[in-house]
């Protein structure tokens, strides 16, 4: 005990000497010439000074932006960097940025604008060209997901605010940068492709191009060693530890390798490559929801250390898993076993002691082992028959969205519009294999279930005139969250079919999703003025397919349980909660 919080504070005093030695180094970065420019995000309208956000700028002569959600390209990706470059690279006014964040947020900085003819300095010199004449687009998977639009028509960032001083010398005032221009968000898959070219709208002269990728962030840079805790002393294990250039220990890297070995009794350390300020490392010894722990660099040059037990039984495994916070699909998963302890075995005690445990030990084996049988048979077909209700669930429900999605069709066919028709068999077909895609897996993220919600919304909103609106608490990351999959789509359903009507006004649909405690909480509401649960519940089988898949995950999953709850008010509408228990 005493020599693992001597290491343990050895490490602490490394890390914060490698933080001091690195000070001098980032104050002579930040007297650069945006050095004063910050990016704060906001919160219900307001400023959060307490919130990190992670951006990367772009501050060039004739050209500046900013790209929010993911810092500037990290180190690991630099062995990559120039093959993608010569891969995409087509002229010198051409940006890469590699991110391993999903979700990226992307502002131009006009240098200077004219005004009264005159031109007013913003950033940088009076460099460039003037963002009113400019205009951009984005394509995205060889898709043009934004047309040409001119900048002037952008509306300022609603998430982040920028500052900075007018006076790029003056460091003292600080206030919130205006004009900007806000290109959009955008969510990347792994090995998406962004593209977003800026044009002279009069001469059609591309003057930037900004190439954002988001390769497979696999958290494989490091280096294993083990450090021996008796013979030599701890100090003089430690130095060669910290200093592993030495030659001692042996390391092994983990770009190299998926299983590694250390000796019984050592500690084994992961020793990963640098992290910027807000990356976080996540391991966890088994790949299931809230098995995830988060580790972070004191400094933004710091390495992370990752130090498993030196009480391992040997001969044993342990499978360990790796991921990057940013990039939670790719998961790395190594091996590390224990060498089995070298030790003298004293003959005679061993013998007489395993010829009395033998007889004693026979007779409790046999009735234990029979008593086991039934018991691990008596379980197994519990857990057999939860899996095959749960799968046969889940099947009866795509033949339940077929029908609805058959009937929308003819209607659509019916108005006499063939186009229309054609465009809604397609997005309807597509929708149709998400969710057969998406129902067969036990669980999908949160991210994934709102997008096919609000997929299913748009389909709806083809055929009938109604709004809706998705809050998402900030506190909520949504791509990290299991959930059971396509668990809203019939409440949605039934207040689209059942609870508006004929009814005069604004027809609405809102879903909340926050959370309260460990739970999360999931309400979906209409403003409709029939109560649609008695009915939705004789005409359709959406919510009692939803109800029995409820009773069949509270039972698998008896410490994580799920309650419905609908509720209708004359003159408010109906709206059903779900609590997902301990989920958080």
């Amino acid at each position: 005990m005493f020599k693992r919080i001597l290491l343990t504070l050895l490490l602490g005093t490394a890390f914060k000497l490698g933080f001091a030695q690195q000070q001098p180094a980032r104050k002579q970065d930040q007297a650069s010439g945006f050095s004063n420019v910050e990016v704060k995000k906001k919160v219900a309208g307001k400023v959060c000074d307490t919130c990190g956000v992670e951006f990367a700028l772009s501050a060039e002569p004739v050209f500046s932006y900013i790209l929010t959600g993911s810092e500037h390209t990290p180190r690991r990706f630099y062995t990559n960097l120039s093959k993608i470059k010569n891969a995409y690279l087509s002229s010198e006014n051409t940006s890469i940025q590699l991110i391993s964040n999903r979700f990226i947020g992307i502002t131009f900085l006009p240098n200077f604008m004219m005004k009264n003819g005159k031109r007013t300095q913003l950033y940088r010199k009076f460099q460039g060209e003037d963002y009113n004449k400019l205009e951009f687009s984005a394509i995205q998977r060889h898709t043009v997901i934004k047309d040409w639009t001119p900048l002037a028509d952008l509306k300022q960032n609603k998430d982040h605010v920028f500052l900075g001083s007018k006076n790029l010398a003056d460091d003292s005032v600080t206030k919130s940068r205006y004009p900007t221009f806000f290109a959009g968000n955008f969510s990347l898959a792994i090995g998406d492709t962004l593209e977003l070219m800026v044009r002279n709208i009069a001469s059609r002269k591309v003057i930037k191009t900004i190439m954002v990728i988001r390769p497979e962030d696999k958290a494989n840079n490091f280096i294993f060693y083990q450090l021996p805790l008796e013979g030599e002393a701890l100090s003089t294990n430690l130095q060669h530890i910290l200093n592993y250039g030495s030659g001692v220990p042996k390391v092994y890297k983990g770009t190299e390798q998926n299983t590694f070995e250390k000796d019984y009794g050592t500690l084994g350390i992961l020793r990963f490559g640098t992290l910027g300020k807000n990356e976080e490392l996540q391991y966890a010894f088994e790949n299931k929801l809230g098995s995830w722990h988060s580790v972070q660099s004191i400094g933004p040059e710091n390495t992370v250390y990752i130090v498993l037990e030196n009480d391992l039984p040997a001969g044993t495994k342990r499978n360990i898993f790796l991921r990057y916070k940013s990039q939670p699909e790719t998961v790395h998963q190594i091996t590390v076993k224990v060498k089995q302890s070298p030790f003298q075995i004293p003959w005679g005690k061993v013998a007489l002691i395993s010829m009395v445990l033998l007889l004693t030990g026979g007779v409790a084996f046999y009735l234990w082992n029979r008593r086991s049988k039934r018991k691990l048979a008596a379980l197994k077909r519990k857990a057999e028959d939860t899996e095959a209700r749960l799968a046969l669930l889940s099947g009866q429900l795509n033949p339940h969205f077929l029908f609805n999605s058959l009937n929308s069709i003819q209607g659509t066919i019916n108005s006499n519009n063939p186009r229309k028709a054609s465009t809604y068999i397609g997005n309807v077909a597509a929708f149709m294999r998400d969710v057969m895609d998406n129902g067969k897996k036990e669980f999908i993220s949160l991210q994934e279930e709102i997008k096919m919600e609000e997929d299913y919304l748009r389909l709806e909103q083809e055929r009938i005139a109604f709004s809706y609106s998705i809050d998402v608490s900030p506190d909520l990351s949504a791509p990290l969250i299991d959930f059971p999959p396509l668990i809203l789509q019939p409440v949605l359903e039934n207040s689209i079919r059942h609870a508006f009507g004929k009814q005069p006004g604004s027809p609405c649909i809102s879903i909340r999703i926050f959370s309260s405690g460990t739970s999360l909480i999931v309400e979906a509401s209409d403003n409709g003025n029939n109560s649609w649960e008695h009915t939705a519940a004789i005409e359709g089988h959406g919510l009692s397919l939803i109800r029995k898949r409820i009773a069949v995950y509270n039972e698998k999953l008896e410490s994580l349980p799920i309650q419905m709850e609908v509720k209708y008010q004359a003159g408010t509408g109906t709206i059903t909660t779900f609590t997902f228990q301990n989920w958080l």
